[in-house]
């Protein structure tokens, strides 16, 4: 889509994560279009607007003209006992919203002076919203009561609705014995089996099986059967779609299926059968995959294992009858297993190496907190070898099932090529860093090389991330369009059904292909709305990172409440035109504002071409990976921000 002078468009409004900006989507064109404020005509974070496009210094601009539907969302406000006619006020401590916030007096819902509550817009005619206060979230002194807001907030629900409820009640433990009489469903009961997690997992997706003769290797990949009890058209499938995901916060987790099936019946804890749909893979000895056989089984795990056991397994650091966290005792044929599965786990990665495929080591942040949910500390999530040993596994089995399957209607996770314009830009980056290197198929392998170029710079962290900036980010789709940073021709997301919906979605696919009963009409009808399908789950997978980021935000501002006017020694990770994002050692990060927007001579100008800030009065230089002194000196709880100011070296 071509944009033209004073042209009108159609399509959603989206706040920026730090409330201060605005962008309009409009459906054909890559890039957002930039909203002023005074020009978002009280639209609100993904309502469906009619905007004016207007072009300023060579760029375009929206004006929004028109709301033509409100997004059904909900937001977090304080009660103030204040009542007007028959109307009651709600505080607004949210920044974006200017507008006083009535509510109808039958719809105050027993809310309390300052009491948090969460509010839905009932109407909204001129320039006054009327709400109705849907929940009562107590007060400000509770974290827990912080974070339920916003949950609300971000669209996601703290409980489950009362017909899921009640589908869970008629749910039993499946007779085995029974269904494999009646079915073709494999048993695999007596398949040396076992999970590799992490100590805190309650939901447990995938296990695995493994062999080996002279010439190949075979590895099943079982996954949770959840198709099997997840029904088409049932009110817990329709509540799954609208969740799209199990949401993992720093202390809690949103189910995207009651906990009956995720923590229990879908779950494949050890010693206890267990409905999987297996995919069995031939591997040969340079680690090629030969025949895949997909079917629906039953299994039953031996083992359920840490990620920090099976390394020391690997590394002989545990030994036999060495018992184990989750009970059981190390066998031989335990460690016989974990030696053939790293044999083979090497193997792949020796080919993708060889193929020049993406690999990224960036640390995850784990939010240490204590029973009272006060943070403790920040830290790096430990990540070992063998986390790695079951991401290969998993990969190989999506791209399998995707392979297998590919004729059907199906959803695939895309990740596209990266655009011309942020290559070049990189490649400049990359020269202030003394970093040569000419794109030339603008391929993965070339990535791949670039990553490997780098992996020996001191700024080696800085560089890889500058590197994932100039890629396009990975999303689901009804069309396969192949997977840049894998380097695969076909991918599909299928070992996570319990968290995620794509994966549920080609599971039941998969399963009707399995018992013949994908008919033409059945076809029609998936080919029709597979589409949305991929749109709603995509959107709904940015709704969830927003919600993980702002709960961090939240423990971050609680971390740093109690320590006004302390200095720190950051690290800066990344700058943009108004200022600097800065790392502590312990990964946890923040943003160092050194532009006022407001203030026509500041002291620091940016140079984005560089990445330099250089200060007019000092001379003083900051560039990416320099370590700087900042102070903190305000929180704002309500709002998440932490106002920090550079101290000058």
């Amino acid at each position: 889509m071509e944009l033209k002078d004073w042209q009108i468009v159609e399509w959603k409004f989206y706040q920026a994560v730090n409330g201060v900006y605005w962008f309009l989507e409009v459906e054909g064109l890559e890039e957002h279009i930039f909203v002023f404020g005074e020009n978002k005509n009280w639209a609100l974070d993904q309502d469906i607007v009619e905007a004016k496009i207007k072009k300023f210094k060579w760029k375009f601009e929206a004006v929004i003209t028109k709301i033509i539907k409100r997004a059904e969302r909900i937001l977090m406000w304080e009660f103030e006992e204040v009542k007007w006619k028959k109307f009651w006020f709600v505080k607004v401590f949210n920044p974006v919203i200017k507008n006083d916030i009535f509510v109808p007096e039958k719809d105050v819902n027993w809310a309390k002076h300052w009491q948090i509550v969460a509010v839905k817009i009932l109407r909204w005619e001129g320039k006054n919203p009327e709400w109705k206060i849907v929940e009562v979230l107590w007060s400000w002194s509770n974290p827990e009561t912080i974070i339920n807001g916003y949950i609300l907030e971000a669209g996601f629900k703290l409980d489950f609705p009362k017909g899921v409820k009640q589908e869970m009640k008629k749910i039993k433990d499946p007779d085995v014995e029974e269904i494999l009489k009646s079915t073709k469903r494999k048993d695999k009961r007596n398949l040396f089996t076992f999970t590799i997690d992490g100590e805190d997992a309650k939901d447990l997706d995938d296990a695995i099986s493994i062999k080996k003769t002279d010439n190949w290797y075979k590895l099943y990949v079982h996954i949770a059967d959840v198709a099997h009890y997840v029904k088409a058209g049932s009110v817990t499938q329709q509540e799954a779609l609208e969740r799209w995901t199990s949401v993992y916060l720093a202390h809690r987790v949103l189910p995207m299926l009651p906990t009956k099936l995720s923590n229990d019946l879908c779950s494949l804890n050890p010693h206890t059968d267990k409905l999987t749909l297996t995919c069995e893979m031939d591997i040969d000895t340079l680690g090629q995959v030969g025949q895949i056989k997909v079917y629906e089984s039953v299994i039953n795990s031996d083992f359920r294992l840490t990620y920090e056991e099976v390394q020391k397994m690997y590394e002989w650091k545990i030994k036999e009858d060495e018992t184990l966290m989750f009970g059981g005792r190390v066998t031989k044929q335990l460690l016989d297993k974990i030696q053939v599965a790293y044999e083979l786990k090497n193997k792949l990665r020796d080919l993708k190496v060889e193929n020049w495929l993406l690999g990224f080591d960036f640390p995850e942040t784990k939010i240490i907190l204590d029973e009272n949910l006060k943070v403790v500390d920040f830290k790096p999530y430990p990540i070992y070898d063998s986390n790695n040993l079951i991401e290969e596994f998993m990969v190989l089995a999506n791209e399998s099932v995707s392979k297998k399957f590919h004729k059907n209607p199906f959803l695939y996770r895309i990740h596209e090529k990266p655009k011309m314009e942020d290559i070049e830009r990189l490649q400049k980056i990359l020269l202030i860093f003394g970093v040569h290197f000419d794109f030339v198929h603008y391929d993965t392998k070339e990535f791949a090389q670039l990553i490997e170029k780098v992996k020996e710079h001191k700024e080696k962290y800085v560089l890889e991330k500058m590197i994932l900036r100039t890629l396009t980010k990975a999303e689901y789709s009804d069309k396969n369009l192949g997977h840049f940073g894998l380097w695969l021709g076909f991918y599909s997301h299928f070992t996570s059904p319990i968290r995620r919906y794509p994966d549920y979605q080609i599971h039941r696919i998969i399963k009707l292909k399995l018992a013949k009963k994908l008919y033409w009409k059945t076809l029609q009808a998936y080919r029709k709305k597979m589409e949305d399908i991929a749109k709603k789950c995509s959107e709904q997978e940015v709704k969830a990172q927003k919600l993980e980021w702002k709960v961090r935000d939240y423990f971050m501002t609680q971390y740093f409440k109690d320590k006004i006017w302390q200095e720190f020694s950051w690290i800066v990770s990344w700058m943009i035109p108004t200022g600097v994002f800065v790392e502590l050692d312990n990964t946890a990060e923040w943003f160092v504002p050194l532009v006022d927007k407001e203030d026509k001579n500041p002291a620091w100008i940016a140079d984005m071409e560089i990445l330099e800030f250089k200060n007019e009065q000092t001379g003083e230089k900051i560039k990416m990976w320099d370590r700087v002194k900042v102070k903190v000196v305000w929180i704002d709880e309500k709002l998440l921000r932490i106002t920090m100011t550079l101290i000058n070296n």
